[in-house]
């Protein structure tokens, strides 16, 4: 007979543990609704009876006025607690839209443009505007880095190379990774800098970041860039196309990595072939 008598106290304590306080929101509203409401009827109250002569005695006075608030108070309160939860369940929508908007159009490991996001965005850019500098920056040895690192400091090479081009080629910029180790840009304003200089900024920029991230404090990275002119008309196609063959020339002549480039005791990697056909194209 005991544990029957305590069942109503615990089904009591659990209806009560899910009753949340209102919200400044909802009490606010409530408030304004609630006064209304009173305000609106009390007044039409008073004026049927003055237009009708009928007099109030107190009890109809004081239920006149207490009536309003019982009934206007709780109603608003579900009502607008029902619209708070409508509200915040309507923004976290967009905000998961957003997310998944950006996750469609960004590169998950290093959160450049996506390849189609960035033709996409270059060929309209092209359309509304000619000149500017088309460039592909193409990472030298990353197989040998993740032969003798594993693929873990492999990643670190590709976000400290997509750090370094946001860092070296600015905001303006559009920027992408369009391969395991190739990225691309478009420059608008066609000030991009010469190669020589682009190169050693980018290569200065990646070293510094990849030893932060990978604690290989005498492991320095190796960038090859191709930059093109861009021409009003040509899209996305056309100049990877034409710039595919300037960073693979550049790539083959380039000297075999010193000692300081690598790791003590590191093979030096062998050079690389002459790149076939681009396969997107």
């Amino acid at each position: 007979m005991a544990r029957n008598s305590r069942l109503p106290y615990f089904i009591l304590a659990g209806v009560f543990a899910d009753v949340k306080f209102p919200s400044r929101f909802v009490l606010k509203w409530t408030v304004i609704v609630t006064l209304l409401a009173a305000a609106i009827s009390i007044s039409i109250s008073i004026g049927i009876r003055f237009y009708l002569g009928v007099k109030s005695d107190g009890i109809t006075i004081l239920v006149r006025l207490i009536l309003p608030f019982l009934i206007a108070i709780p109603l608003a309160i579900v009502f607008f607690s029902k619209l708070e939860r409508l509200d915040k369940a309507y923004r976290s929508l967009l905000k998961e839209a957003r997310e998944l908007a950006k996750r469609a159009n960004t590169d998950p490991l290093t959160g450049l443009l996506n390849r189609r996001s960035f033709e996409e965005q270059f060929d309209m850019a092209i359309r509304h505007r000619s000149g500017g500098k088309f460039i592909i920056a193409d990472m030298d040895y990353l197989k040998a880095i993740n032969d003798r690192h594993g693929h873990l400091i492999g990643d670190d090479a590709i976000v400290a190379t997509a750090r370094a081009l946001e860092t070296v080629l600015g905001d303006e910029c559009l920027i992408a990774r369009i391969g395991g180790d190739e990225f691309c840009a478009y420059v608008p304003g066609g000030e991009a800098r010469k190669v020589d200089r682009l190169l050693d900024d980018i290569n200065r920029a990646a070293t510094a970041e990849f030893r932060r991230r990978s604690g290989l404090d005498h492991h320095s990275l190796s960038i090859t860039v191709g930059i093109r002119k861009c021409q009003s008309g040509m899209t996305f196609r056309d100049m990877v196309s034409q710039t595919d063959g300037e960073l693979y020339r550049r790539k083959r002549s380039r000297p075999a990595p010193s000692p300081a480039g690598t790791d003590t005791g590191a093979a030096a990697p062998s050079p690389v072939p002459a790149r076939p056909q681009h396969p997107a194209l």
